[in-house]
Formats: C-alpha cells, sequence, structure tokens
C-alpha cells in the first residue's frame, strides 16, 4: 500500500491536549489485507504513535477498502502537524492496555491510570483514577412530563464495542419506564474511555418508537403519538472537593465557584440576532426561547450573560480536577452545565427550560458530553473546536472511492459557483442565521431560503427546511475530500447527525412505506409553521402541491449516498447503518411486504390499467417502475446497500429494477420526456444507471445487464442530442420558471459525459462537445443570475460535480453474450404470469392479523 498522509491544522486558537482524532481512510481494490500491521508515523519526530484501527468496509476480493483510525495527538494553537499511515509487516497494532472482568453485577474496565465499573441495572457508573482518592460516580437521569424520575430498564447488558490500543468503548441499550412501569422513550448509550482511562466520552441517545398519528397525512407538533420529556440529565458526584471553576469558552478566564450554591450557565436560545425567530414554537405556535444566548447564575443572582456560549465546567480537586463539557453547547440550545457540593449536572434537555421537550413519534436525540480528570485546565478545551484530520484527494481517486472524482476539477467557473457556498456573502453558515437555525431539533438542516423567492419584498423569510434534498450531505462530503477545508466538514457532519436523528422516521408501527423512511424538505413556497422537518402542516390551508393535503416520507425524494460517504470518512457506523435502513424502507416501499391485500391493491394499481390497454387494442410496455427521479433513487440506494454490505442480492435487486424501467428499444416519444415539470425526472434515473455502470467497471461485475443497462443509457443519451433543451427555452410550461432549472439543466451535461464513456467512438467527440455546451450555458447563466446562492442551486451543483472529469474505467465482459433485447411490449402470458405471482407471494405471507393490521392503518389516515 501507498503512505497515506494525515494533516492535523489548528485553526481556533485553541490547545489540543490528548485530543482524540478519528477519520476514515480508503484504499485501493487489493492494496491493503489487513489491518494488523498498520503504523503511524509523526512527520517531526519519526516515532510511532498509538492508535487504533478497524476495518469498516471492504471490496469484493476481500482486500479493506475503508478503515476507521482513532489516535489521540497534542496540537499548539495554530499549529499544523503531519502523520503518515503505513504498513509495517514486523508491527502488531493490536496489543490493548484495558483488562476486562465480568461479574454477576458489573462491568469494571481497567486501563493503565484508571478504570470504569459498570452497574447492569441501570444507567450509572464509577470512574476511578491513579491520581485520585476519591472516586467519580456518574448517573444519567430522565423526568417525565410529570416531573417524576424515570427508571432505565436495559433491554442488553454492557457489551464491549471497541477495544484496542487507543480507546475502549462500552454499549448499552433499553427504555426509559415512568413510575407505573410504563415506556416513556428508549435509550442507547455509549461510553468511551481514553488516555488510559482518564477521559471519558458519553453518547446518549433518546428515541421515540412510536408512531405519529399524523391525521390527514398532517405532521404537527401535538400529535398523540409525541413523548414529553421533562428533563435529560448526566451528573458527576465526587465527595470531597473544594469549589469548581467555569469557563464561558476555552480562551475566557475561569470563574470561581464556591463549593455549596448552585451555580451554572444555561443557553435558552442561540444568542444569535434573530435568537427570538418563529424557527422556535411549540405545537401551540408559542415561542420557546424567552432571552437572547446564556446567563451564569450563582443561585438567583445574575453573575454573567452573553451571546454564545462553549463552556468547560470543573470540580476543584488537590490531586486530579474533574472537567466537564458539551458538543455544540449554544448551537442545540436549550443547555446547562451546573455545580453544587461536589456534583456537575449537564443539561442535555435541561430543567431550567421552562416547559417540556416533545420528542415527535419516531424521533431521536443524540447528545455527547465529555469527562476529563486532569491538572491541566485545557484538558477539554479541544472539545468545544475539535481540529479535523485531512488526508489529501489523490488518496480518495487513487482509491475509487468516490464516483467521478478527480483531485483536480476541471471546469473552474462550476469551482467558483460551488465556492459561495462557504466563502460568499449568503454562505451556508451565513443562511443559518436568517431563520436561526439553530436549536436541538434544527441545527444542521439548511435553510432552503429559494423557498423565499416569491415573498413580497421586506417580508420576513419563511421558515423552510431542506432535508437533505438532492443530497447535500453527499455535496458537502464530496468538496471536503477535494478542498480538505474544515467548512465542508463541519456542514457535512452537522448535517448527516441531524438527518439521523430528526429527519429519519424511526419507528415500526406505522405503514411499511412510511416505517424508517427519511422526511422530505417543508412545502414550497409556505413557512413550515408547527409541522417543523416534516413537510405538511395543519395550519396551512393549501399545500404548493396541486391536490397535495398531506403525506409522509417519500420514496421519491430519498438519499443514501451522503450518509455512507460520511459514515466512512468519519467513522460513525450509524451513519452507514442509516443508509442501508433507508435502502430497506425504500425497498418495501417499491416491492411491498407480500401481504395479500397489498399485493390486490398492488394489481389493481399496475397491472390492471395495463390489462385494461391491452383490451383496447393498445401495447403497453413491460416496465413495472415509473421513470421518474423515485425510481432513480431506489436504484441510487440500492447501489450505496450494495457497497455498504458487499451482498451481492443487492446487486441483483438494481439490475431487476433497471431491466423492468428501461429498454434499449423504448420508444422515447411516447415517454413525453419534454414535457418538463413531469419529464425532467429521467435524468435522475439516467445518471443512477451510470452510477449502476460505474460502479460494475470499479467492481469488476460481471452481467449481462451491464451491457443491457449500457445500451438503454446510449439510446436515450442519443435522443438527447437531438431533442432536448433548455428547461428555461420555454417558461410558459413552468409553473416557476426561476433560475433552478437552469441550475437543473447540468444533469443533462453530466449524462452526455457519461455518454462520451460508454457509446461508440464514433459519437465520443459529440457528446463531449454538447455536454460542454450545456456546461457553459449552466456556468455562465448562473454567473450572472442573482439566485446564484440559493440552497437549492448549491447542492444541485454540487450533486452533479466531477462527472465531467473524463473518468474513465473499463466495462467487464459480460457473464453471457448478449442475445439481442427485442421489443419492451407486454404480452398476455406475461400480464398473466405477474397477476399470478403476485397472488402467489400474498398468499405466502397470508396472515389474518397481518392483513386486518394493514387495512386499519389505512383507514386510520
Amino acid at each position: 500500500m501507498s503512505n497515506v498522509p494525515i494533516t492535523l491544522k489548528e485553526e481556533h486558537g485553541i490547545e489540543h491536549q490528548g485530543a482524540l482524532f478519528t477519520l476514515g481512510v480508503p484504499f485501493q481494490r487489493g492494496a491493503l489485507q489487513s489491518t494488523r500491521h498498520l503504523i503511524l508515523k509523526s512527520a517531526a519526530s519519526n516515532e510511532q504513535r498509538p492508535h487504533q484501527v478497524a476495518c469498516t468496509s471492504r471490496w469484493p476480493d476481500g482486500s479493506i477498502r475503508w478503515v476507521r483510525l482513532d489516535f489521540l495527538a497534542d496540537l499548539a494553537p495554530h499549529a499544523t502537524d503531519q502523520y503518515t499511515l503505513s504498513e509495517d509487516s514486523g508491527a502488531d497494532n493490536t496489543d490493548s492496555p484495558w483488562r476486562l472482568r465480568q461479574t454477576e453485577h458489573d462491568l469494571v474496565i481497567e486501563g493503565p491510570r484508571g478504570a470504569l465499573k459498570l452497574h447492569q441495572s441501570g444507567l450509572a457508573w464509577r470512574q476511578t483514577t491513579v491520581e485520585s482518592d476519591t472516586p467519580t460516580d456518574y448517573q444519567a437521569s430522565l423526568k417525565g412530563p410529570d416531573d417524576h424520575q424515570a427508571t432505565a430498564h436495559p433491554h442488553q447488558p454492557w457489551h464491549v464495542k471497541d477495544n484496542g490500543p487507543v480507546l475502549c468503548r462500552i454499549a448499552n441499550s433499553g427504555t426509559w419506564l415512568d413510575g407505573a412501569g410504563n415506556a416513556l422513550v428508549d435509550y442507547r448509550c455509549e461510553l468511551t474511555l481514553l488516555n488510559e482511562g482518564t477521559t471519558l466520552i458519553v453518547d446518549v441517545v433518546t428515541h421515540n418508537p412510536r408512531r405519529a398519528l399524523h391525521p390527514g397525512g398532517l405532521w404537527d407538533l401535538g400529535d398523540p403519538g409525541s413523548v414529553h420529556i421533562r428533563s435529560l440529565t448526566v451528573s458527576a458526584h465526587r465527595t470531597q472537593t473544594s469549589g469548581g471553576w467555569l469557563k464561558e469558552r476555552p480562551h475566557s478566564p475561569a470563574l470561581p465557584l464556591p463549593a455549596n450554591v448552585t451555580t451554572g450557565i444555561y443557553q435558552d436560545s442561540s444568542g444569535g440576532e434573530h435568537w427570538h425567530s418563529q424557527n422556535h414554537i411549540d405545537a401551540n405556535g408559542n415561542s420557546t426561547t424567552s432571552f437572547r444566548g446564556y446567563r451564569i447564575n450563582e443561585a438567583d443572582r445574575l453573575v454573567a450573560e452573553g451571546h454564545r456560549a462553549s463552556p468547560i465546567i470543573a470540580l476543584s480537586d488537590a490531586h486530579s480536577p474533574l472537567m466537564a463539557s458539551m458538543r455544540r453547547f449554544w448551537q442545540e440550545f436549550p443547555s446547562s452545565l451546573n455545580h453544587r457540593e461536589g456534583t456537575l449536572t449537564l443539561g442535555l434537555f435541561p430543567e431550567e427550560y421552562d416547559g417540556t421537550f416533545e420528542l415527535q413519534g419516531g424521533e431521536q436525540k443524540a447528545f455527547t458530553v465529555f469527562f476529563a480528570q486532569s491538572t491541566r485546565e485545557s484538558a477539554l478545551d479541544w472539545t468545544q473546536a475539535p481540529a479535523i484530520p485531512v488526508i489529501p484527494a489523490s488518496c480518495y481517486e487513487s482509491a475509487q472511492v468516490i464516483p467521478w472524482f478527480r483531485a483536480q476539477r476541471t471546469d473552474d467557473r462550476l469551482t467558483t459557483l460551488i465556492n459561495e457556498g462557504v466563502d460568499g456573502p449568503d454562505n451556508f453558515f451565513a443562511k443559518r442565521e436568517h431563520i436561526d437555525e439553530y436549536g436541538w431539533r434544527h441545527f444542521g438542516d439548511l435553510f432552503a431560503d429559494h423557498e423565499s423567492l416569491y415573498q413580497p419584498e421586506g417580508a420576513p423569510p419563511l421558515i423552510s427546511h431542506y432535508n437533505n434534498q438532492y443530497d447535500a450531505i453527499y455535496g458537502f462530503a464530496r468538496q471536503f475530500a477535494l478542498t480538505g477545508d474544515r467548512r465542508w466538514f463541519e456542514l457535512m457532519d452537522d448535517l448527516a447527525r441531524h438527518v439521523r436523528d430528526i429527519d429519519v422516521y424511526r419507528t415500526n408501527e406505522d405503514r411499511t412505506e412510511y416505517n424508517h423512511g427519511l422526511f422530505w424538505h417543508t412545502d414550497h413556497y409556505l413557512d413550515a409553521k408547527t409541522a417543523t422537518h416534516r413537510t405538511f402542516s395543519r395550519l396551512n390551508d393549501t399545500s404548493s402541491t396541486p391536490g397535495q393535503t398531506g403525506g409522509g416520507p417519500a420514496a421519491e425524494h430519498c438519499y443514501t449516498t451522503g450518509l455512507l460517504l460520511h459514515g466512512w470518512m468519519t467513522g460513525q457506523c450509524e451513519s452507514v447503518e442509516t443508509s442501508v435502513a433507508l435502502t430497506k424502507w425504500m425497498k418495501h416501499a417499491h416491492e411491498g411486504t407480500g401481504g395479500l391485500l397489498e399485493q390486490v391493491l398492488a394489481i389493481k394499481k399496475q397491472e390492471l390499467p395495463k390489462f385494461k390497454q391491452m383490451l383496447r387494442g393498445e401495447r403497453p410496455t413491460s416496465h413495472r417502475y415509473p421513470f421518474t427521479r423515485g425510481t432513480g433513487n431506489y436504484i441510487n440506494s440500492i447501489l450505496d446497500a450494495w457497497l455498504a454490505t458487499g451482498d451481492d442480492d443487492w446487486a441483483t435487486l438494481a439490475e431487476k429494477v433497471i431491466v423492468a424501467t428501461i429498454h434499449p428499444n423504448d420508444d422515447i416519444e411516447a415517454r413525453d420526456l419534454l414535457n418538463v415539470e413531469t419529464g425532467w425526472h429521467y435524468l435522475v434515473l439516467l445518471t443512477a444507471i451510470a452510477k449502476y455502470l460505474m460502479l460494475s467497471a470499479i467492481m469488476a461485475h460481471k452481467s449481462a445487464t451491464v451491457h443491457y443497462a449500457q445500451a438503454a443509457l446510449c439510446h436515450y443519451a442519443r435522443w438527447m442530442l437531438e431533442h432536448e433543451r433548455p428547461f428555461l427555452s420555454d417558461p410558459s410550461q413552468l409553473e416557476y420558471p426561476n433560475d433552478t432549472w437552469v441550475a437543473q439543466d447540468i444533469r443533462k451535461a453530466m449524462v452526455l459525459f457519461q455518454a462520451a464513456w460508454l457509446d461508440d467512438e464514433e459519437r465520443k467527440e459529440r457528446y463531449e462537445r454538447e455536454a460542454r455546451g450545456w456546461l457553459d450555458n449552466v456556468a455562465t447563466t448562473l454567473t450572472a443570475s442573482p439566485e446564484r446562492t440559493f440552497t437549492r442551486i448549491l447542492v444541485i451543483l454540487m450533486q452533479n460535480d466531477g462527472m465531467d472529469a473524463g473518468y474513465r474505467v473499463a466495462l467487464a465482459e459480460s457473464a453471457e453474450p448478449s442475445r439481442g433485447y427485442g421489443t419492451p411490449a407486454l404480452s398476455w402470458p406475461a400480464l398473466v404470469a405477474r397477476v399470478v405471482a403476485r397472488l402467489a407471494r400474498g398468499a405466502r405471507h397470508f396472515h389474518p392479523a397481518k392483513e386486518k393490521a394493514w387495512l386499519a392503518l389505512r383507514l386510520d389516515r
């Protein structure tokens, strides 16, 4: 394998001491067989550094595609350090300093300088260190809406997830029960020990597994499926302390805290100019923020106040003070840090908030807090502005882990337009301020500023959320891989975390076509109001979508690639798991689960219309899937699941869908693709097929469908050469003729660039000339457009970036020779066979209780 350089750059003037750095590193097919002999060296000292490596993805031949790398390092303010990951056959990085002991009631983890004792009966644990004679007792606590303490009931005992030279991670999951033993919400908790046992990271996820009732397909706050929480805290207690201190941010002087008086900091709002935004309302439309920023109180006395805090709090101890901090303290308000009589209390959902916290049906929220036992006051400063490890763009290119990725982009004008997202006056960070896209439910999502286009001049911007439409996560990930700019990383990471928590409908209790699906962007040109991130609100009399009065997670708006790439690039396995879970939801939405009533309904919707056509003497096609972006996104998600799991059944499913959607001899005119409002979706579908061909080439996948798909894509590309025109060439056919349609034209350029790779050599020059013309028109028009910085336009450009880079991979030889493709016309025997197959599937899966439940969910809308 080639050496992989890793750069750490400190950009906030913060000292990093014992900081944890985690990143994903990709490898070429066949380059790395095992992680056992990987070594990490400091460029400054050429000394090996302790590190931990885990394989997170493999190539079809079993070699390693991605690893997660963890290591600890010190980094001076404004410093840049270099490391190198390489392979040494004589090295062995599997030794672990952590000793584990399991008893009947406890799990004990011992490190060189500290130990953790975990009680199996709940969410409490004790930490000891060699520097201190006094143990620290921790507890996670939740109060229900009646202010009564809930009881943590584990579903499984504490178990070890990672154990290596750098860290040990243990996990637990269960349910919070009220005083009567009824389930309130589920929880997951992970504890990570590092720095030889003196630093502890606590990740807590609170999840409402119930379904929303969403009457009429409307998804507002106040739904009966919601759960209300009074508070969620993590506390740390010591019996022998002498007060403490509090810093408002890493550079601030420490404020002494008296031992026997409750003193703390509470962040009530973002502290921004629009802190009182209508983004922050409860189910009744009342504001949930009461003052700007944060306040520090000692008992009932105001000590200090400000706008945005990134605080660190500590218990004083002569031997080993205990410090604590919280990830995204002000960004994910409300939040608090408190100290009293030897106890630190971190308010994730803080008691200081005047009300309850509503977790909607299927919604979750993840929090991260940090504890360190150290005599160095700056031991946790790094948690408030962590440095981002960067590897060269050439590593991603050579490993072929991002489709159509080149380390050098070919069109500078497209680069300039995309860079408006971080460098322009209305960049993505500035957009957050317009509607105050902050708070525990909102932070990380993108303000859909394009939805304010038709508002009266001077009107406040609509509260509109984008919910990863067109896969902004993927766009941000791609730009970070290209540039190494931490701003792209932050946008990617913040949005991925938000999507995992808020935008995915995590329930098993609703319709299968909703369960674990992705909510799409909020309603076009209307305020989200109390629907938050769930599209349709009862407070809007009409919808921007003609005939639409409600809805839920929609397969046409599902994007999985960004989550998959984020999980691999950051080592956050939950993003990979979420990507695969979304694909399973897409499969259920498109294929069903097999119930008899479900199959009868499918016959009515799909086979019966074709039956009527054939009775009229028409010749319907054999296609079973709609020629839309929904099918394109379905194919794309299946390909992502194939990559994530290595299971070839996913490749088989992708091929089944492709063959049942498109044909090399389709009558394209009959598709009515030039009807822009409905026809433009085909470009998303063709791009998904191009991705299938690209991945098949990279992974040496042999199948007759490869050449079938190639022929079909080229058939449509040739049609495009003769018939396609700019979307805005006839504005009268568009409901909203704006420059988003110019951005959408980039899809035509990228399909033609792919056709130049796939079609006959004699057509290559024309494809590339026409594609370049489309790209030139997009870049020229948008450069002069005042709409060029709109979220939707920037995300479309980023999603389609790179396919013009001349990236070429040879297609594998087919597993069987082509015998010609015939016509896509449907025959009577084939139609009858479909109906029989559906009925047989329904009969195999028939169960009266399931049929009754299926029907009840559809009658109870």
